[in-house]
């Protein structure tokens, strides 16, 4: 009698764990929230020390990956790529004009493991580490400088998946990055905090 309660609990927890394991893609709707912050030792040309903008869009992700399921535990490791467009223009200036200081975060891509159990039938909580290059721009017009470069950082983050019928996975996270952005002009920074959270849906093969 034991035995057949403990294989009967044994193949409840197997039916209940979402046995995806394999690759995935996914598509993922994003809203990115990013914070500028002037970092700048002259008082002679650049940015304001500590002038700040902000700014917030709604776009679009795509990811694959490989993920690996045993009983309760889940894991993924997921290559991703972020369209974020995120911009802010006349970041203040030492000389007091408006016309400079103009960022643009492009997109950003990267690499990044989860790692969750299942609390509930096929509702999995994951935290999440990876590195991420972000695209970025940034223009100072009143003195004809530009540049274009990427930043390499890790992130961090928090999320959800929720299993489906069908092979089909929903997931909510929400990742945060931390790096600093040459400025066009100068030996300027602009410190950037990066805040990402996406809804999006998963087909398992």
């Amino acid at each position: 009698m034991k035995k057949f309660l403990y294989l009967s609990g044994l193949l409840c927890v197997l039916s209940n764990s979402a046995n995806a394991t394999g690759i995935y893609v996914g598509l993922d709707a994003l809203s990115s929230n990013a914070n500028f912050t002037a970092k700048n030792i002259s008082s002679v040309t650049g940015p304001k020390n500590n002038s700040e903008k902000q700014d917030s869009k709604f776009n679009a992700g795509i990811n694959a990956g490989v993920r690996f399921d045993l009983l309760t535990f889940y894991a993924s490791g997921e290559l991703f790529f972020d369209n974020l467009q995120s911009s802010t223009q006349n970041l203040s200036q030492i000389s007091g004009s408006n016309s400079g200081g103009d960022i643009t975060l492009k997109n950003r891509y990267g690499v990044k493991g989860n790692i969750g159990f299942a609390i509930l039938p096929r509702v999995t909580p994951f935290i999440t580490y990876g590195l991420a290059n972000v695209s970025y721009s940034n223009s100072v017009a009143n003195v004809n400088q530009s540049t274009s470069q990427t930043e390499l950082a890790p992130l961090y983050g928090v999320g959800v998946l929720v299993d489906l019928p069908f092979n089909i996975s929903v997931k909510a996270s929400y990742d945060y990055q931390r790096f600093n952005m040459r400025y066009a002009s100068g030996a300027s920074k602009i410190k950037t905090d990066l805040g990402i959270a996406k809804l999006g849906v998963i087909y398992n093969f």
